[in-house]
């Protein structure tokens, strides 16, 4: 029985690594490049933030295990136009495809 050489091992741990290393390196960049973006507004004169109406529903369980849903007051959701999530704010483009807020409640 023969077993793999311990330099090929060792060279494609070392490949690996490399390629976990520019990956994270790309996705902090991308980030980064992101959030530069929604702090200096670029192109100039580009919104920073919008608000989104979105609605709510409520869902509760009788005493027979049906659910029963109730709507709710529609709330105003602050965004960002940027990729990622930043500063505590979700993208605009999810908030603004993703209208309809659930709320499950327990008894």
């Amino acid at each position: 029985m023969q077993y793999p050489l311990r330099e090929n091992y060792t060279e494609k741990v070392k490949y690996v690594r490399r390629v976990i290393w520019a990956l994270l390196g790309i996705a902090s960049l991308v980030w980064l490049t992101d959030f530069a973006a929604l702090l200096l507004p670029l192109p100039p004169g580009k919104k920073q933030w919008d608000v989104v109406k979105v609605d709510q529903m409520y869902a509760t369980r009788n005493r027979f295990n049906q659910v029963e849903w109730s709507h709710g007051p529609a709330i105003t959701e602050t965004c960002a136009y940027s990729l990622f999530p930043q500063a505590g704010k979700r993208p605009c483009w999810y908030v603004k495809t993703h209208t309809l807020h659930t709320n499950h409640l327990e008894d």
